[in-house]
């Protein structure tokens, strides 16, 4: 098995933030875990308008050293995300969505709508 992280689960797992469970936290720490080329341009996004203190090269690094892969994206999930059902209009989850439908990888998100997509899903 091979987690996704959600982009917010990402930066609870690297913050050390309680909202991440003891049970998910292990989950982690034991599994194969990627991150999203897509939670890279986020974080950019966000820290650029100032929402997120956090840089994007620094927040690569920092999932890189805890052990995480990159995933890039590619045309199959950019074309998956688009057939998505409409019950997510974020783009970036979308596209994560999308990635781990393709890659068959168990997601890792605290967002409800995440559910109704059909994909391994745990929750934090």
């Amino acid at each position: 098995m091979t987690l996704l992280l959600d982009t917010q689960v990402m930066l609870w797992w690297l913050l050390g933030d309680a909202r991440l469970r003891a049970s998910t936290r292990d989950l982690i720490a034991r599994t194969a875990c990627v991150v999203s080329v897509a939670s890279i341009w986020e974080v950019s996004i966000k820290h650029r308008l100032g929402k997120l203190p956090v840089d994007p090269a620094s927040f690569r690094d920092a999932c890189l050293a805890a052990g995480a892969t990159v995933m890039p994206i590619s045309d199959a999930h950019v074309i998956a995300s688009g057939s998505l059902p409409d019950i997510h209009e974020d783009p970036f989850d979308r596209l994560l969505i999308a990635q781990a439908a393709v890659e068959r990888c168990t997601a890792v998100s605290s967002d409800a709508r995440w559910d109704g997509y059909g994909i391994a899903l745990v929750r934090p």
